[in-house]
């Protein structure tokens, strides 16, 4: 799954939560199993890399995808 796909999933799942909606388990297991997958395959490309521009970028798309993996955690610990 691509990022921007990744990370409008999350936030419609997070957005459905806020208006008080249930997030069903299996889905917010499943997100969670994406954001867990994206977030190896970053930190071994960060890893691989020594081009600035491309660890720059994939630093930021780490924080992101760690700050969604932490929040969906919160939501199914809310549930």
């Amino acid at each position: 799954m691509k990022f921007s796909e990744l990370v409008e999933k999350a936030e419609k799942l997070v957005g459905k939560h806020e208006k008080g909606k249930r997030i069903k388990p299996k889905k917010l297991g499943k997100l969670q199993q994406l954001l867990s997958d994206k977030k190896s395959r970053y930190e071994a490309k960060l890893a691989a890399t020594d081009d600035p521009g491309k660890r720059q970028k994939l630093e930021t798309r780490l924080r992101v995808v760690s700050a969604q993996l932490e929040k969906s955690r919160q939501l199914q610990a809310a549930d």
